[in-house]
């Protein structure tokens, strides 16, 4: 697990989630591969937290590799399930997990295909824009394109910490990029223009290192550019 900046823990198997560490207790973004949970409990533990501590898990879209872990995490923690609106219904087990945007490409279908079924969680806050009831320092930031129902989360902290999720990923340099699971398209470029008009120090991604400094300019580079 790696330290993002104070109180932001990144926890990596296969995707990245995130450990939010407050007064308050902990909030974690995002949960993980199927079976692959203990890594975030092994994560809380390393910072002197429990499951007892989580208050909140926030998904940042309805994907296998992002919402995996979360009905186990949620029995383990009792804490309140999170998720947009729009993809709620799959993580509750109520319609189809989404393709990924370019399961066009034969390498991409065979990773799909090893990653095991998710289970169903009961989603218990639905939402659209705007801060979290159980987590009112997250702003809710809605993100289309990887999935319908997308959202980015906005950290008041350190100043300003973007949980993209898979909206974008960062290159090598510290730019930004779509990212090997996204297509151009017009739904797409808008959620990056949105991100791009907020002011945030640091950007964490499910599928990439962190930028730790200067990430809405990244940002607003790799817009400049479309």
């Amino acid at each position: 697990m790696d330290q993002v900046t104070t109180g932001v823990h990144q926890v990596s198997k296969g995707v990245n989630a995130f450990i939010i560490d407050g007064d308050d207790g902990v909030v974690l973004v995002d949960a993980g591969l199927p079976k692959r949970h203990g890594a975030i409990v092994g994560g809380l533990a390393s910072i002197g937290r429990s499951v007892g501590d989580v208050r909140a898990i926030v998904l940042t879209h309805a994907h296998a590799d992002h919402f995996g872990g979360a009905a186990a995490l949620k029995r383990q923690t009792g804490a309140s399930l999170i998720a947009s609106d729009i993809d709620a219904p799959v993580i509750e087990g109520l319609r189809p997990v989404p393709a990924p945007p370019i399961l066009d490409l034969p390498v991409l279908r065979l990773i799909a295909r090893l990653v095991p079924s998710p289970e169903s969680a009961t989603v218990d806050e639905r939402v659209t824009i705007g801060a979290i009831t159980v987590a009112p320092d997250l702003e809710v930031i809605p993100t289309p394109g990887h999935t319908d129902g997308h959202i980015s989360l906005l950290l008041d902290r350190a100043g300003g910490v973007l949980f993209v999720g898979d909206a974008a990923m960062a290159t090598r340099s510290g730019g930004v990029q779509r990212g090997f699971m996204n297509r151009k398209s017009p739904t797409f470029d808008s959620s990056l223009v949105v991100m791009a008009h907020l002011e945030f120090a640091v950007a964490c991604f499910g599928h990439s290192g962190p930028i730790t400094s200067g990430a809405s300019g990244a940002f607003r580079s790799f817009v400049d550019s479309l």
